[in-house]
């Protein structure tokens, strides 16, 4: 998507901090509930669909927060924004519902989906089906042949291509294919039938071995455990008859694991221990807890269950994160070493994410991945937030410290909120929190470095 639309913003990868995109700059008002945009004047969509304007900005927020949509942050959205106005071509204003100073880099940057773009008049002129079929941005790349399901996905780049604003890219076509088995994707690597290709850990030491090139996006993802029932701020998703619902025993179950162990036998070298939920500034600084089966014990003990209590632990898969069940049966087994009764169930995201919408995931754990941000605002609203649907803990005192965090427009009092928001993730335990993650790809001698 990204090489056929544009974002408002783009993140500078160096300094997380936004740069012009198809905004050129913005101001936000002395209370944090207004933000003016002043669009770039000129930018064409693609097959003469016109100039971008406010109105496509607009409707893009618009589709994005209507009560339909399901994009990843629509609800986030939703009880961000206001009123959006449009004074001329090129201003955008947007009012909130309450101050946020982080909403450029959490909501408007390639780094999420709320930045990009659509062409109004074309959506609504050919209809949601047709625009996904064909869609039409104002990036370098055009689809260059249709599409089809499980298909692979060729791009083009558009006609005069040479005075887009933004890049000229390299290459005058890209193709994507869908090829879910590691096997196959290391195998085409090796042959030379595909440029880039996701890799798993295990499959490292071979693509270096074969004198193609190993790219590893450092601090990419955090393996991770939720618990279930432990969000205390909504009734019908807290049990406080769980084992798990003392802190005491949450820390013992992180004590437990032996994270460096895990860290080189899965992931060879390519992640360090953790101790927070996701890769952003402020959290990744966070001690990690350290392997210590006595103090687990001990705190198992206090708690009440020295002899441990039976718990249903579900897996299953992301990307990046193909190894999140092999990491729950290593998590298991350090469980079981201080009496806990595991039962494991593979399962999918999609069965999860319906669950725990419903209020129905609060009787098991289960694995998933901590996605990097350019800041600490956004994941903690995502999964912290009190009245969240997607909130896995919440207590008076962790809402209290978002709320200030929420509102708080001094960036410097702003990043000592998080971090502190951030270290009580950890001492109250909202989570199993395993480790930084690098994302590793094979790449050809064709691809650079980046």
């Amino acid at each position: 998507m990204g090489l056929i639309y544009e974002w408002l913003f783009y993140t500078n990868v160096e300094t997380l901090e936004p740069e012009p995109g198809l905004a050129l700059d913005w101001e936000m008002s002395p209370d944090g509930m207004t933000y003016t945009f002043h669009l770039r004047e000129g930018v064409q969509f693609h097959e003469g669909w016109g100039e971008v304007t406010g109105e496509d900005v607009k409707y893009s927020w618009e589709r994005m927060i209507d009560e339909n949509s399901i994009g990843s942050p629509a609800g986030q959205l939703r009880a961000l924004i206001d009123t959006i106005e449009v004074p001329d071509p090129y201003t955008v204003v947007l009012h909130l519902q309450s101050p946020n100073a982080e909403i450029i880099r959490g909501h408007m940057t390639d780094y999420n989906a709320g930045g990009m773009i659509v062409c109004k008049e074309y959506v609504e002129s050919v209809g949601d089906e047709e625009a996904n079929a064909h869609p039409i941005g104002t990036g370098p790349y055009t689809l260059a042949e249709e599409h089809e399901d499980a298909g692979p996905i060729v791009l083009k780049t558009v006609e005069g291509v040479e005075d887009h604003w933004r890049v000229t890219p390299e290459f005058e076509t890209v193709t994507f294919l869908l090829v879910p088995e590691e096997a196959t994707r290391v195998a085409m690597l090796l042959a030379g039938e595909v440029d880039m290709a996701p890799i798993s850990y295990d499959s490292v030491e071979a693509i270096t071995g074969a004198g193609l090139n190993v790219m590893s996006i450092p601090g990419s993802w955090v393996p991770l455990i939720w618990f279930g029932g432990i969000v205390e701020t909504q009734p019908e998703r807290y049990v406080p008859d769980h084992p798990w619902s003392d802190v005491r025993v949450r820390q013992a179950l992180n004590y437990a694991i032996d994270r460096e162990a895990i860290a080189e036998s899965i992931f060879h070298g390519e992640a360090e221990p953790a101790g927070a939920p996701n890769p952003v500034p402020g959290w990744v600084d966070i001690e990690p807890y350290p392997y210590d089966v006595d103090k687990a014990m001990d705190l198992l003990d206090e708690a009440g269950y020295a002899d441990g209590f039976p718990l249903t632990l579900k897996t299953l898969k992301a990307n990046p994160g193909a190894e999140l069940p092999i990491i729950g049966e290593a998590v298991a087994l350090y469980w079981e070493e201080i009496g806990i009764d595991v039962t494991i169930v593979p399962t999918d995201w999609g069965s999860v994410r319906d669950e725990l919408l419903a209020g129905q995931a609060n009787d098991y754990f289960f694995t998933q991945r901590g996605q990097p941000f350019a800041e600490p605002l956004t994941p903690a609203t995502i999964f912290f937030a009190p009245q969240g649907a997607f909130t896995s803990y919440a207590t008076e005192e962790s809402a209290a410290l978002l709320e200030e965090m929420m509102t708080e427009l001094d960036a410097e009092k702003r990043e000592d909120l998080a971090r502190e928001f951030g270290q009580l993730l950890h001492d109250d335990c909202g989570g199993i929190f395993l480790l930084n993650a690098n994302e590793p790809w094979g790449v050809s001698e064709q691809v650079g470095t980046w």
